[in-house]
This record gives C-alpha cells, sequence and structure tokens, in this order.
C-alpha cells in the first residue's frame, strides 16, 4: 500500500471516527431530551391533579354555601310571617 492510499485511509477512518462520535453525542442528546419531556409530562399531570382537587373543594363549599343560604332564607320566610 502507497503513503498515498495510507493518507487517504487514515483520513477515512477518522472522518467516520468523527461521524460516529457526533450521532452518539446527537443520541445522548435526544435521551437527555426525552428525558427531560417525561419529567415535564409527571409535572404537568401532578399539577393537574391539584387543580381538579382545589376544583371540587370549591365546587363542594360553593355547594355549602348555597346550602346555607337556602337556610337563612328559610330562617327569614319564618321571622317575616
Amino acid at each position: 500500500m502507497t503513503n498515498s492510499n495510507n493518507d487517504d485511509l487514515k483520513q477515512l477512518v477518522e472522518s467516520n471516527a468523527k461521524a460516529i462520535a457526533a450521532l452518539t453525542s446527537d443520541i445522548q442528546e435526544m435521551k437527555r431530551d426525552r428525558d427531560t419531556m417525561y419529567q415535564l409530562m409527571k409535572d404537568l399531570t401532578q399539577n393537574q391533579s391539584r387543580i381538579y382537587d382545589v376544583m371540587q373543594s370549591l365546587d363542594n363549599r360553593q355547594n355549602q354555601l348555597t346550602n346555607q343560604q337556602q337556610q337563612l332564607i328559610e330562617i327569614l320566610k319564618k321571622i317575616s310571617d
């Protein structure tokens, strides 16, 4: 094999090594991005659950207030009679 062929082969090997390193880096970055996305989805789901709990609590409280208002109206009716 001539020096020229050796140099070409070395350049090809180096080029392939750089391409493999770049692809490996891209794959690691994609894995990090995927992990970040899953964490964000987990956080979003937990926050949505909290919101639904708060909405249920507010709805229950509103029902209590409505019942109290009805009781007050009944008391006022009895007093005014």
